[in-house]
């Protein structure tokens, strides 16, 4: 996947072909696209300047000048020159056991055991995690599916029935679709939860109750390299705090 490509794949959709042919031609071409004037970039690709101006208002930029500003910059690096990864994981992970609200974990164990349906929603990078989970409240016999197909997700709230809980996964909790569609089932009044690396994230303001680590966002040349593993531990939490819910009870 390509460097631009991997910063706004989630607003890709909203691109007409037009849009998505100069999106594509600076994707693959970075160090040319780094030099070039909004002219030049509408001549090589045969469309008017109005149109790459367009697509830039469409990926959530004030203009052109604010792509070249990311385009230019994307080769950079935010990772510390000393940063240790074993460490840095190591941390985030312990940050995130000393962090756990109880309270709001006891509260999503007690939502899981009274709904009927478990419906969990992943996309991109977090599609493995959704799958994880839902197979692990399987083993307990629990109602459980994963979404992470668009048009599924789209359709949830004519399909839901106010016993089911949504679960949400999600690194950023920015993510377009699932925003779309929690606040679309929070005016609905369903049950709705989040696990997140990103506590103050719009996804977890937007659902009932939220599980979150505070994972900084790590790029590597434009690669978004942001360790998911803080995710799967509060799954981890989630899923043998449950089971020993029911061995309780």
């Amino acid at each position: 996947m390509g460097k631009l490509l991997t910063k706004f794949q989630n607003k890709l959709s909203s691109l007409s072909y037009s849009e998505k042919h100069v999106f594509y031609y600076i994707d693959n071409n970075l160090d040319i696209a780094k030099t070039q004037s909004l002219t030049k970039m509408s001549e090589v690709n045969s469309v008017s300047t109005t149109t790459i101006v367009r697509m830039c208002h469409k990926l959530d930029l004030a203009g052109f000048s604010e792509l070249k500003y990311i385009i230019k910059n994307i080769e950079q690096d935010n990772l510390s020159r000393n940063e240790n990864v074993i460490e840095s994981i190591v941390n985030d992970i312990n940050s995130t056991a000393d962090n756990i609200n109880k309270n709001d974990l006891n509260e999503l164990i007690r939502m899981i055991d009274k709904s009927e349906k478990i419906i969990i929603v992943s996309v991109g990078l977090t599609k493995a995690i959704g799958e994880y989970f839902s197979k692990l409240l399987m083993q307990l016999n629990k109602n459980s599916i994963y979404v992470y197909e668009s048009h599924i997700i789209d359709l949830l709230p004519n399909t839901l029935h106010y016993k089911d809980l949504v679960i949400f996964i999600s690194n950023s909790g920015k993510t377009r679709t699932l925003i779309s569609i929690a606040e679309k089932l929070s005016f609905g009044h369903f049950k709705t939860a989040c696990v997140v690396n990103s506590p103050n994230s719009p996804l977890a303001n937007l659902s009932n109750l939220s599980l979150s680590s505070e994972v900084e966002k790590h790029e590597f040349k434009g690669y978004d390299i942001t360790p998911r593993s803080s995710l799967v531990f509060l799954i981890d939490i989630i899923y043998n705090s449950y089971i020993m819910f029911k061995n309780n009870k």
